[in-house]
């Protein structure tokens, strides 16, 4: 481990963004958020201005501690830990822009319980915020979206220090105003979500 992450020990917001090999988490994350598709919800409103991406268009990119163009430093992390049963359970969060309280005004946060042998996702939560307000109901997985699973992860990788899959969701509600958004990847299909240098990998 290196001295920047030896250093930070005694702050859990630096130690996250520490892999194991010494490295900073490195995070590739852009979705679309659309109104959800045949009135299945109210829509969810967006940020009138952003420089993380065009209307509902959204891109967290770079390492942990990386300043982003909102000014504000990017905290990147993703933590893995093998289970006894040979499952892996997985923490990701990329947060961007924050208010004077601390708390992140657009963000992706993932935890699962994933297989990484064959991919397969036993349990998993989904919540991206927009503007403040978190988008957090209801579980996902690799089956197609419902309303008890609004989230889809597909092509679901565990391989050397990296993270990866494409996510759609149909109808992900906010658990604040009962709104919702249709998530998917910019410029159609799902989004292609990507961490690397995780720690426990």
């Amino acid at each position: 481990m290196n001295m920047g992450c030896l250093s930070s020990m005694f702050l859990s917001l630096f130690v996250l963004g520490c892999a194991s090999n010494g490295g900073p988490v490195f995070v590739d994350a852009e979705w679309n958020l659309t109104c959800p598709s045949g009135g299945a919800a109210g829509c969810g409103s967006l940020a009138e201005q952003t420089c993380l991406g065009p209307v509902g268009q959204r891109a967290i990119v770079g390492e942990h501690r990386q300043t982003l163009c909102t000014g504000d430093a990017l905290i990147a992390t993703c933590t893995t830990v093998p289970r006894a049963d040979g499952a892996t359970d997985v923490s990701l969060e990329a947060e961007a822009d924050r208010d004077e309280m601390g708390f992140p005004k657009f963000a992706f946060e993932l935890g699962a319980k994933i297989r990484p042998g064959n991919g397969s996702v036993e349990s998993c939560n989904v919540n991206i915020i927009e503007d403040g307000v978190p988008y957090n109901v209801g579980a996902c997985g690799v089956e197609p979206p419902s309303m008890e699973q609004p989230c889809q992860l597909s092509n679901v990788s565990i391989a050397g220090d990296e993270v990866a899959f494409d996510l759609g969701c149909n109808a992900l509600m906010s658990s604040i105003t009962t709104l919702g958004f249709d998530v998917g990847g910019i410029g159609g299909g799902p989004a292609t979500i990507r961490f690397s240098n995780c720690s426990g990998l």
